[in-house]
């Protein structure tokens, strides 16, 4: 799964109000800043503990990015960097190519159709163009807005314990979901054209 099958995507395109970007080593103070945000990073794992080490985890993330073994994606809208999402874990679940999507952080304030857009872009690129047919997570129990977005995603949990919600995610799910989302999303591309 070569990077290569990313570049140029839709979800990619530059000239467009919102898209994702693959990270650098240089967003290593934006990643670090964002993980490091009590707010923003309470349901994740625990940040690097320098701007140098998130630059050094960067540039070996590179390595894996070239292989197709992961994907760390910046978030942008309206010509800003807003958060981050990555793809990894890439493996067969029940005979089915399985991608784990996560480090989802969105910085406020909010933006109409954002999280929604950057949660179908990151599948998008999973299922449309890597050739995915599932998707798996885990969700922190405690980060009851996320658990509710992917539950109305259509995501389904498949095992828990103290910590964590283990959710399953259908290419037919993400499907429906796309087709569910379709007018926020145009509410949020109305608002960067308006911007």
């Amino acid at each position: 799964m070569s990077v290569n099958k990313l570049r140029g995507t839709v979800q990619l395109d530059p000239t467009r109000r919102s898209y994702l970007r693959l990270a650098e080593p240089s967003d290593g103070p934006l990643i670090y800043r964002l993980r490091s945000d009590p707010r923003l990073s309470r349901f994740l794992n625990a940040p690097p503990t320098s701007v140098p080490e998130q630059i050094s985890w960067l540039t070996r993330y590179k390595d894996d990015e070239a292989a197709g073994k992961q994907y760390y994606f910046i978030i942008v809208s309206a010509e800003q960097d807003r958060g981050t999402v990555r793809m990894y874990d890439f493996r067969t679940i029940n005979g089915l190519r399985s991608f784990c999507w996560g480090s989802w952080i969105i910085e406020p304030p909010p933006v109409i159709g954002l999280a929604s857009y950057s949660a179908l872009a990151v599948c998008e690129l999973g299922f449309g163009h890597l050739g995915f047919e599932h998707a798996h997570f885990d969700v922190r129990r405690e980060n009851e807005n996320v658990v509710a977005f992917h539950l109305r995603s259509g995501a389904e949990i498949i095992d828990e314990n103290e910590q964590d919600y283990f959710f399953h995610f259908s290419r037919s799910a993400y499907d429906a979901f796309k087709v569910a989302q379709r007018q926020t999303i145009e509410r949020h591309c109305a608002q960067q054209r308006a911007s």
